[in-house]
């Protein structure tokens, strides 16, 4: 059972690496981002066919969600499923008490936090019913 929970570790620990790469690669193009992972990598109940949810938030993205999406793929590393949201329309959300992207991000691993989002994800996490 160890060598098992070991293993299991070892991927996880492998998907948020592949994340990280994203993470990295889209800093060099766009500069300072916030970057998290959630879903069931974050909570640690993925399986072999789960794919690496990252919410990344930066200043400027494109507005037209095709481009935007284009962007983000040409770091994402297999696996990895990108979304973005620019600053602003994610301090929008917050605001607003979006349900869908707070109950998203109650699980999260946090890979960059450049703009200083984290604590105020944190406190609107944490006030949620």
């Amino acid at each position: 059972m160890r060598k098992a929970l070991e293993e299991r570790e070892a991927e996880r620990k492998d998907r948020l690496g592949c994340a990280q790469k994203f993470a990295e690669e889209a800093a060099k193009a766009l500069g300072a981002i916030s970057v998290w992972v959630y879903g069931s990598v974050a909570r640690g109940d993925f399986n072999l066919w789960s794919d690496v949810d990252v919410l990344l938030v930066a200043e400027n993205l494109p507005e037209h969600p095709l481009d935007r999406a284009s962007l983000l793929f040409q770091w994402a590393p297999a696996g990895v499923e990108p979304r973005g949201l620019t600053k602003a329309e994610f301090e929008k959300a917050l605001a607003k008490k979006d349900a869908q992207l707070l109950y998203a991000l109650k699980d999260r691993v946090p890979l960059r936090d450049d703009l200083g989002l984290e604590p105020i994800l944190a406190s609107a996490v944490r006030e949620l019913p």
